[in-house]
């Protein structure tokens, strides 16, 4: 991605996980309390002005499916660092951060591991910047990596800073694989898989049929008229009945593959227990561990049936 949208979509993401903790409505929210942090004078102000709800109805107004995903896809990967951890984790790989604050929020439970940050450089500096004028200390374990993942060796720079692929790992790959030349992505993948028994990735991913133009999924139409705004075009794309040979080939297995049904009803709901937003039609979340002893499975049902 350009620098200025590298920083604008994480800003965007960023507002949206900032809305997510401020709404009541929803049963189990998001609690990402640095969100708003991240963010300009803009989104500070319709966060301080307007009230949740009805940011949320604007929000699924403009972008259908966009503040629902930002909420499942948020609290998913927490479940898989959460599971991770429980199982003997040592190291977190962040891939293309952003303003992701998972060293913070998980700072007690990832006191014995190593956390790597990879981020492209420009988005990386300014979040760096912003979080020196707070108060709170960035965690003594954690090492930031400046790197453009579709034009640098991301095993080469995480080996410099002190990465073994030895211990056992768990990668978080979130909203990124879709800007990633498909060569870029299997590249990630060779590298886990070729990690300690046990090692795995979490990544979404969006539907090959959306890259290659078809938009009549929920929310498709909006976020493909975005994407030719921003200039930047999704590349990457899987049949999610693939998977398992995609997978297979970098020397990983998948545990579980989240649709929008599974992602709705496992996070979706109001504190009423009904529903409270859609997801995008396009997107998917999948866990993969490289080969070895079976981890714990994230999925909100266990062992979850992909769609």
């Amino acid at each position: 991605m350009t620098r200025g949208s590298a920083i604008g979509s994480a800003e965007t993401l960023a507002a949206l996980r900032a809305l997510a903790t401020r709404d009541a409505d929803i049963s189990h929210r998001c609690e990402d309390p640095l969100a708003e942090r991240f963010l300009g004078a803009k989104y500070r102000l319709l966060l301080s002005l307007c009230p949740a709800r009805w940011l949320r109805h604007a929000v699924d107004a403009r972008a259908p499916g966009s503040y629902g995903y930002t909420i499942a896809r948020t609290r998913c990967f927490d479940d898989a660092l959460r599971a991770a951890l429980r199982t003997g984790t040592e190291q977190l790989v962040i891939l293309g951060a952003g303003y992701d604050s998972r060293p913070f929020r998980f700072e007690r439970e990832l006191l014995r591991a190593d956390i790597f940050e990879v981020d492209h450089p420009a988005t990386q500096g300014r979040k760096m910047a912003l979080l020196g004028r707070m108060t709170r200390q960035c965690p003594s374990n954690l090492r930031y990596i400046g790197l453009d993942l579709a034009e640098g060796s991301l095993r080469a720079a995480l080996a410099e800073a002190g990465f073994s692929p030895h211990r056992r790992t768990l990668f978080l790959c979130e909203g990124v694989s879709y800007y990633l030349p498909r060569h870029s992505m299997e590249d990630v993948l060779d590298l886990v898989g070729s990690c300690a028994a046990g090692s795995a990735i979490v990544f979404d991913y969006a539907l090959r049929s959306f890259v290659l133009g078809e938009t009549n999924t929920y929310g498709g139409r909006e976020i493909a008229r975005w994407l030719t705004r921003m200039g930047e075009p999704f590349l990457f794309g899987l049949d999610h009945k693939e998977l398992p040979d995609f997978l297979a080939a970098h020397n990983l297995r998948p545990v579980s593959d989240l649709g929008p049904e599974e992602l709705e009803r496992a996070y979706l709901t109001t504190a009423e227990g009904t529903p409270l937003s859609r997801t995008l039609g396009h997107a998917r979340i999948v866990q993969a561990e490289s080969r070895g002893v079976m981890a714990e499975d994230i999925s909100p049902r266990s062992h979850a049936n992909p769609e």
